[in-house]
C-alpha cells in the first residue's frame, strides 16, 4: 500500500527528504524505472467569483489535501486488505496549477498583445473604456434585479415548482433590500463578486464578449500547456512548456477541478476543446491527431463544485453555454483514455462528478438535458457545510471531495481510497425537504425582519445617499 504518512516514525534532524512537498524533492522514475506519479499526474483548477488572487485557489485546495493524505492513510492502516495491491512509494502532494481569469478587468494583463501596440494615448483611451464597460456597478445591479424578476413569470412555475416559485418572492424582497445596501455601504461586493456573473453570463457589447472569450482562451491554453500543446493541439517547444521545481514539465494525468462560476467557465472551455479534437479527427494532421489523443488520454477527471450550471443553462440557454458535441456512445466515449474501472462505485465509472449541498444556494445536483445530454453526471451531496450560505465554500475542506480527487489524480494503482457510498434516495429527498424548509426559514424570517425595521434602514441607506451625492 502507499506507506501512510502517520505510520512512520518522527524523524532526526539530519534525516533529509523524509517528506515530498514539492516537485523538486518528488524522484523522477520509481524503482521499476517509470516516471513517479507526483510528476506525471497534477490538478488544474478554475476559481469562481470574487476578488481572487493567482494562485489563492490552488493553495486553499492543497491545505484541504494535507489533511485528506492523512485520512487516507488512516483507512488503509485499518483496511490492509482493502487496500493491497496498491503500490509501495511515498506520494506527494499533487502539482495544482490554476486556470486563473480573475484580472479579467486589468487590459494589460488581458490582452498583452494589443497593449504592446497602443500608443500613450491609445492605453488612455482604453483604459478609460475598460472601467466603463468593465466594472460597472450601476449596471450590474440592473442586470441582477432583471434576473430577479424573470424567476417571477409564471413560465417560471412549470419549470421549477409551486414550492420553489413560493420562495422566489420572498427571496426578490430580501435580495433587492440587500443591493441597494450593498450599492451605498458595501459596494465593492457589488464591482468584485456580481460584476463577474453579469460579465460572463451576458456580455454585451464588443469589448465585454471580446473580454468573455478571452477568459475562454486563457483558462484553456493554460490547461493546455499542463500536457504541453497549444489550441491546435499540437506539442509547445521546451521553453514554453511550464516551469516546475526548476525543470520545464508537462503532464500525463489531469483532474479539472471548478468551483461555482468557474464550472460555467470550465464548460464552455471544454466544449471549445472536444470542438476541436471533433475538428483535427475530421480534417487534422497526424501530429495533430496525436495531440488529440494525449488530450483524450491526460483529461482523466472532471469535477465541479458548488455547480450554478443548472440554473445557467435554465436562464440563459445558448446565451451564456456552448453545449458539449455529444458522441453517440454518450460521455464515456468522449475521452476513451480515461479511466473506467469495473466497481460498483457511481463515483469512480463516472468521468464527471459534480458535489453539491441543499444549504447552498448556488448549487444543486445537475440534471439539465442541455448541458448533461442523456446521462447527468454522478451528482454526490458533501457531508460538511452546516451553515445556510457558508455550505458553498465547504468544498475545500470536505473529506469526501479531497479525498476524491485526490484518488482520481494518481489513480487506483498508487492511492486506494475507501469506495463512496451514496446516501440512499429517500436520504437525499428529506436533505431536499431540508434545504427548502430552512432557506423558507430564513427567507420569511428576513422578510419580517424588513417590515419590522425597514424604516430605520431607509433613514440609514437615505443618510449614506446624500453623503456620496455631496460627497
Amino acid at each position: 500500500m502507499t506507506s501512510p504518512l502517520n505510520s512512520k516514525p518522527r524523524p532526526l534532524a539530519f534525516e533529509e527528504g523524509n517528506f515530498l512537498w514539492n516537485i523538486q524533492r518528488v524522484p523522477h522514475t520509481l524503482p521499476d524505472g517509470k516516471t513517479h506519479p507526483g510528476r506525471s499526474s497534477a490538478i488544474f483548477v478554475v476559481h469562481g467569483i470574487g476578488q481572487q488572487r493567482w494562485t489563492e485557489t490552488a493553495a486553499h485546495l492543497r491545505a484541504g489535501f494535507e489533511d485528506a493524505f492523512e485520512e487516507i492513510s488512516a483507512w488503509q492502516k485499518k483496511h490492509p486488505e482493502q487496500a493491497s495491491g496498491v503500490s509501495q512509494i511515498d506520494l506527494p502532494p499533487p502539482f495544482i496549477l490554476d486556470g486563473y481569469w480573475a484580472n479579467y478587468d486589468d487590459i494589460h494583463a488581458t490582452f498583452p498583445e494589443d497593449w504592446k501596440r497602443f500608443s500613450e494615448r491609445e492605453q488612455k483611451f482604453f483604459g478609460g473604456l475598460w472601467k466603463l464597460r468593465v466594472v460597472s456597478g450601476a449596471r450590474t445591479i440592473g442586470w441582477v434585479l432583471r434576473q430577479q424578476l424573470r424567476l417571477l413569470h409564471p413560465n417560471v412555475l412549470r419549470e421549477v415548482g409551486l414550492f420553489a416559485w413560493i420562495l422566489y418572492w420572498p427571496f426578490q424582497i430580501v435580495s433587492s433590500a440587500a443591493l441597494l445596501f450593498a450599492w451605498f455601504r458595501h459596494r465593492e461586493l457589488i464591482t468584485g463578486y456580481l460584476n463577474d456573473v453579469r460579465l460572463y453570463l451576458e456580455p454585451r457589447g464588443v469589448v465585454e464578449r471580446a473580454i468573455v472569450q478571452h477568459i475562454d482562451y486563457r483558462v484553456g491554453l493554460e490547461f493546455l500547456r499542463m500536457i504541453g500543446l497549444d489550441w491546435d493541439f499540437r506539442p509547445l517547444p521546451t521553453c514554453q512548456l511550464l516551469e516546475v521545481g526548476g525543470e520545464r514539465l508537462s503532464f500525463k494525468r489531469v483532474v479539472w477541478v471548478a468551483h461555482s462560476l468557474g464550472t460555467v467557465i470550465s464548460y464552455n472551455v471544454l466544449s471549445a476543446l472536444f470542438h476541436k479534437a471533433d475538428e483535427i479527427e475530421r480534417a487534422g494532421d497526424d501530429e495533430q491527431k496525436k495531440g488529440r489523443a494525449l488530450f483524450r488520454n491526460a483529461l482523466t477527471r472532471f469535477v465541479t463544485m458548488g455547480s450554478p450550471l443548472d440554473k445557467v443553462a435554465f436562464l440563459f440557454k445558448e446565451e451564456s453555454l456552448r453545449p458539449w458535441p455529444w458522441p453517440k456512445d454518450g460521455r464515456r466515449a468522449m475521452l476513451k483514455g480515461g479511466e473506467f474501472l469495473e466497481s460498483n462505485d457511481p463515483a469512480t465509472t463516472e468521468w464527471w462528478v459534480n458535489f453539491y449541498h441543499v444549504l447552498d444556494p448556488v448549487s444543486g445536483a445537475l440534471e439539465s438535458p442541455f448541458i448533461c445530454g442523456n446521462q447527468p453526471p454522478s451528482n454526490i451531496h458533501i457531508r460538511s457545510g452546516l451553515m445556510p450560505g457558508m455550505a458553498h465554500v465547504a468544498y475545500w475542506k470536505d473529506p469526501t471531495t479531497l479525498r476524491f480527487i485526490l484518488g482520481r489524480t494518481f489513480g487506483p494503482s498508487y492511492l486506494k481510497d475507501k469506495e463512496y457510498r451514496p446516501w440512499p434516495h429517500a436520504v437525499l429527498s428529506g436533505l431536499a425537504a431540508m434545504g427548502y424548509l430552512t432557506w423558507a426559514a430564513i427567507l420569511f424570517g428576513a422578510v419580517y425582519a424588513l417590515y419590522r425595521w425597514g424604516p430605520y434602514l431607509l433613514r440609514e441607506m437615505g443618510k449614506a445617499a446624500l453623503k456620496w451625492i455631496t460627497g
